[in-house]
């Protein structure tokens, strides 16, 4: 019952982002206005939440209704997620973005099981990858850090 709650909740949320994102001009595909990317989030948001509520109704009409418990592994991946993203919003002014990248996505990874070095590789390869798309491709002031300065 509270899973179809929370996603009616999303559904109401997302339409009314949707209505209210609907006032802004859209643009084209070519050159995008300032309601292209907001319309496309709240429709997707109401994608999902249909989804989701269509997955709860399905589950409930056949008796599995009743969720599961949080194992306590899951629950660490979860704490070690959240511990690890504010690390990184944390360090992200202080060290730069592709040192906070590299540290994020390679502990990251370990957490999730993977070994050293291949989290490491991993690690570097999206820290270099991502911030060479975000900056100098698309022009994105990331914080380059006090070692590339």
């Amino acid at each position: 019952m509270a899973e179809r709650l929370l996603a009616l909740a999303v559904l109401v949320g997302s339409g009314v982002y949707l209505l209210t994102a609907s006032a802004l001009p859209v643009g084209t595909a070519a050159r995008p206005g300032p309601g292209f990317y907001p319309l496309a989030v709240g429709g997707f948001g109401v994608v999902v939440a249909l989804a989701w509520l269509g997955g709860g109704v399905r589950r409930a009409a056949a008796g599995a209704g009743a969720a599961a418990p949080v194992q306590s592994a899951a629950r660490g991946r979860v704490l070690a997620t959240g511990g690890l993203l504010l690390g990184f919003c944390l360090a992200l002014p202080w060290v730069g973005y592709p040192l906070s990248a590299f540290a994020f996505v390679s502990a990251m990874l370990r957490a999730l099981g993977m070994r050293w070095a291949g989290a490491a590789t991993v690690g570097v390869l999206s820290a270099l990858g991502s911030y060479y798309l975000f900056g100098p491709i698309l022009g994105v002031p990331l914080p380059r850090g006090p070692f590339m300065d």
